[in-house]
């Protein structure tokens, strides 16, 4: 979304695109999708809230990580331009289309438009505008990784940043872009190795243990990084405390989902280039669902339901024909004939 929404071409990358990072980015929106056609449930079923803990521990930190990997040219002329275009134009536009979708869809009684407060999903584009900027102070600060954790931790004292423009949000996930713009192609070389997959089985089992053992409404308040500290019940101390483990559990997260993707080209590698066209519009579905009697009763067919219709929306969405319908409101651009494919044969490994 830009790049996972990338705004620039990550300077170390290749004439050709490193596979790795586009399978990652359409799993981890894929796991979004399933995410949220699947929290109604949680309540119903003690493992399932658990699992949904665990993906929602890794699958936006993950995005946001990788986002801020291929933002290593914010500095380049036209970069204004062109982060505004990516995040605040199909933010404007879409809060416009989602409030007046709510109206209709939920038979409201009046219109109703914020865009201070963002609906759903639209605060990661406002968040990452935002991101994207900070780059400008944070790079030039020492110990700015450390400064950020600090901020995304402090932020947890300020009640009226839970919702206006995103606040919370934006400096709870902040670390993590910025981790991923300092990141290097190296550090990801030993998700490569057979041992990564040991490191990383070794951290799920920590981070289940970690969610089964604490409460996961708590939990769950956390992990969405919107909530201060008082919202959820704690006191600064204990919340800061709270905070900096659920940052570590988060890592552990990312760590623990990178080495199972797939390093090779695959048949879906293309449709990681799109993830943004999922992200956003995915919520009409969503919200549509959820108004359906099937859905609202929770019948164990939704086992079987979910899932496939996860898959349907995820490829959908990421198809073609959505793109060339799509790509003026979401990327500020014009689809022309001649699209120019980044990868070669489907065959061809990276």
């Amino acid at each position: 979304m830009m790049g996972c929404f990338a705004i620039s071409k990550d300077i170390t990358q290749k004439k050709s695109r490193d596979p790795f990072f586009d399978n990652a980015k359409f799993f981890l929106v894929l796991l979004v999708v399933f995410g949220h056609l699947s929290s109604m449930f949680r309540t119903q079923n003690e493992f399932l809230n658990v699992m949904l803990n665990f993906l929602a521990a890794f699958r936006m930190p993950a995005l946001i990580l990788i986002a801020g990997y291929f933002s290593k040219s914010f500095y380049k002329k036209g970069f204004i331009n062109k982060v505004i275009k990516k995040t605040l134009f199909p933010y404007v536009l879409f809060e416009i289309i989602y409030s007046y979708y709510n109206y209709v869809l939920y038979d409201y009684d009046t219109f109703q438009l914020s865009l201070f407060m963002p609906t759903m999903g639209m605060w990661f584009l406002l968040s990452m505008f935002c991101w994207n900027l900070m780059l400008f102070i944070f790079t030039k600060i020492p110990y700015s990784l450390v400064c950020a954790f600090l901020f995304g931790i402090g932020i947890g004292y300020v009640d009226s940043a839970e919702a206006y423009f995103s606040i919370s949000r934006t400096f709870v996930f902040f670390p993590f872009f910025l981790i991923g713009y300092y990141m290097k192609p190296a550090y990801f070389h030993w998700v490569k190795q057979s041992y990564g997959k040991i490191i990383s089985i070794t951290l799920f089992i920590f981070c289940l243990a970690i969610f089964i053992v604490l409460d996961p409404s708590t939990m769950r308040m956390y992990l969405l990084g919107k909530y201060s500290f008082d919202t959820i019940g704690h006191s600064a101390l204990y919340g800061s405390f709270f905070r900096m483990m659920v940052y570590v559990v988060m890592l552990c997260g990312i760590i623990s989902f990178l080495p199972w993707v797939p390093k090779k080209q695959m048949f879906f590698t293309p449709l990681g280039l799109r993830t943004s066209y999922v992200f956003i519009l995915h919520f009409f579905f969503i919200k549509f669902i959820k108004t359906l009697d099937w859905y609202a009763a929770g019948s164990v067919w939704n086992i079987i339901v979910i899932p496939l219709l996860t898959i349907i929306i995820t490829f959908g969405l990421s198809s073609r024909p959505v793109m060339f319908l799509t790509r003026s409101a979401i990327e500020c651009k014009f689809v022309t004939k001649n699209v120019k494919k980044p990868y070669g044969s489907v065959n061809k490994a990276a």
